[in-house]
């Protein structure tokens, strides 16, 4: 009887990942996806401990935020937004 490796559905499930536009810019910055079941999609991107953000206007609307530095304050980055979008 073969032992069952819990590893490799964890494996499989990370390389299987299909990334949208908004998704593969974040990696091509440098940006790390963690995976959450409690975000949008499952996951999360960050990098220098700060989220990247795939449409401001949107995530404004969610968070009843108008402000960006408010946004920023709350971890995302903004800079990186402006700079790529």
């Amino acid at each position: 009887m073969v032992a069952y490796n819990y590893q490799e559905p964890t494996k499989q499930f990370t390389q299987e990942l299909r990334f949208n536009g908004s998704e593969n810019l974040a990696l091509k910055n440098g940006f790390k996806v963690v995976l959450d079941a409690n975000a949008y999609n499952g996951r999360y991107f960050i990098k220098d401990n700060k989220k990247w953000i795939h449409n401001i206007a949107a995530l404004r609307r969610q968070l009843c935020i108008y402000d960006d530095n408010v946004v920023e304050e709350m971890g995302y980055d903004v800079a990186t937004y402006y700079k790529t979008h």
